[in-house]
């Protein structure tokens, strides 16, 4: 007979087999969590060299390197890295357990040696990189320092020993630089030039000692900030901006940042001297001299690490080249000296109508233009050169030349010249220079004088005997009269004014009286009369003054 089941063991039964069933999951639970990769990763850091570069995970920026990126979902990402001067870097990846991506960036190929072979390169580098030492240019400005040649020189030759020897040459002398700066107190000046280093040598042990240790000093000078800006804006205010080096509004100021590197207003101060080197440079340019905007600028790139900086030497470049090949351009200096001409800038026009000229530009307009120029200028001789080339054909412009070389004649004194050329315009009706009213206002004028001078009395001078009576004989001498009176140089000589003279002529004789006496003289009838009208001519001009 079978015995029926208790329901205590029944219960039994069941709760051992869910137990089991619990430690089970309970296991599988532990097992899974222990084998399961994580989805999220606690902490990435993208790290570039050089630093500073622009870091985008699927398009979304994070700043600029080294970046730490906290709590990322495990994933793939496109990950875009961007640095002014660097070719830009866009690839996939994978963001796992990975705490830490580098990047070398490598610098853009400078469109100067784009063509070259890697020989022609190499050379082109290894001479770029001796200038830039020669001049101290280390690492600033960024595209034409030696560190930039060195590593464009590394790029092409990645073993190249005169490369490498450079790269820690620069890191020598910099990191002496600031160990020189330390020891002088200029703390910002070398708080600057470790920035550089870090930058480009970042895991270089003795340069992150001399950062740390410089750190440590800049912490017990946190009272000297106030200070410092004051002397800056003091310098600002006088123009000194960036010379002489040590007692200038941007060494003070790199001071106040060294201590502070985010107080707004020494940033603004900074930001005021850029601006007040950049508005010198363009007073430079506003003056015509380019090259000494671009030397301004230039000096301002060793000193502000700064786009806007770079950008305006980059397009003063291109204006002076602009405008180097605007100077040989034939056609456009023949417009320019035109231009000038009709403006009255004669001394400017000159330079640009010859160029025109010696080029196969010297049309009849520019030939006119030059000749009217170097007229307005006093330079009658080569004027009169171009004023007779223009040919009769130009028109209005060869009556105004015709006119113009009339002008010259009248300053030379040679009016006869002058009047063929007045009149020879006023007959092909004048021009819009010298219209028909001046024309004949120059001739009547040339006439004018022409008669008046025909009137006008002329010195006469004739050889006589003098009578000196029947006991003395008489001697011969010159008689004169001239616009002084009447003298006559002989054996006696003598000498009166025009007034109260009196002269008779008989034959072979001319008899003068004075106011108290007389004197005759022996001379042919004709020279008598001759010189009787000189005398009434002279003494008639007198009276009439």
């Amino acid at each position: 007979m079978t015995l029926p089941k208790s329901k205590t063991g029944a219960r039994w039964w069941v709760l051992a087999a869910a137990s089991a069933m619990l430690i089970t999951t309970l296991v599988v639970a532990v097992v899974y969590l222990i084998t399961k990769k994580p989805s999220i990763v606690d902490q990435v850091v993208i790290v570039t060299v050089p630093s500073g570069a622009e870091i985008k995970l699927n398009a979304k920026s994070y700043g600029n390197s080294p970046v730490k990126l906290e709590q990322v979902r495990v994933g793939i990402y496109t990950l875009t890295i961007s640095k002014e001067g660097y070719e830009t870097i866009e690839e996939q990846v994978n963001i796992a357990e990975t705490p830490q991506l580098e990047f070398k960036l490598k610098l853009l190929t400078p469109a100067e040696v784009a063509g070259l072979s890697s020989e022609e390169r190499i050379k082109k580098y290894q001479d770029k990189i001796t200038e830039a030492l020669a001049s101290g240019r280390y690492i600033l400005p960024r595209d034409n320092s030696a560190y930039h040649w060195t590593e464009l020189l590394l790029g092409e030759d990645p073993t190249n020993p005169f490369a490498l020897d450079t790269r820690e040459t620069i890191r020598k002398r910099l990191l002496q630089a600031a160990q020189a700066a330390i020891g002088r107190g200029d703390l910002g000046d070398a708080k600057e030039t470790l920035n550089y280093l870090l930058e480009f040598y970042q895991k270089d042990g003795e340069i992150l000692a001399a950062a740390n240790r410089l750190e440590a000093q800049l912490t017990t000078k946190r009272g000297e900030v106030r200070d410092w800006i004051r002397k800056a804006e003091e310098a600002l205010q006088a123009g000194v901006l960036l010379e002489p080096l040590h007692a200038s509004a941007y060494h003070f100021i790199k001071q106040a940042l060294a201590i502070e590197p985010q107080n707004p207003h020494a940033l603004g101060i900074r930001n005021e001297i850029k601006n007040a080197v950049l508005n010198l440079a363009e007073q430079t340019k506003e003056r015509g001299d380019i090259e000494g905007a671009i030397r301004q600028l230039q000096q301002a790139a060793l000193t502000f690490d700064d786009k806007q900086i770079r950008q305006r030497i980059g397009e003063l470049q291109a204006f002076k080249a602009a405008e180097y090949a605007k100077v040989n351009d034939a056609e456009w200096r023949r417009r320019q000296g035109l231009d000038k001409h009709g403006r009255g800038d004669y001394s400017g026009a000159i330079g640009d109508l010859e160029f025109a000229i010696t080029n196969d530009k010297g049309t009849a307009d520019v030939i006119f233009a030059l000749g009217h120029s170097l007229y307005q200028l006093g330079r009658l001789d080569q004027a009169a050169t171009y004023l007779h080339q223009v040919p009769r054909e130009a028109g209005e412009q060869y009556i105004s030349a015709r006119a113009l070389l009339g002008e010259i004649a009248a300053r030379r004194n040679d009016l006869n010249t002058a009047l063929e050329f007045y009149q020879e315009a006023r007959r092909l009706g004048g021009s819009n220079l010298y219209l028909p009213v001046r024309l004949d206002d120059l001739i009547e004028r040339i006439e004018k004088h022409q008669q008046e001078k025909a009137a006008a009395p002329t010195p006469l001078a004739i050889r006589v005997k003098h009578d000196h009576g029947a006991l003395r004989g008489s001697c011969s001498g010159t008689l004169t009269v001239d616009g002084a009176g009447v003298r006559y140089d002989g054996e006696d000589s003598f000498s009166a004014n025009l007034v109260g003279v009196n002269a008779y002529v008989g034959k072979n004789e001319l008899k003068l009286g004075f106011q108290n006496k007389s004197m005759t003289f022996k001379v042919a009838t004709a020279e008598a009369e001759r010189f009787k009208s000189a005398l009434i001519k002279y003494q008639t001009a007198a009276a009439q003054k």
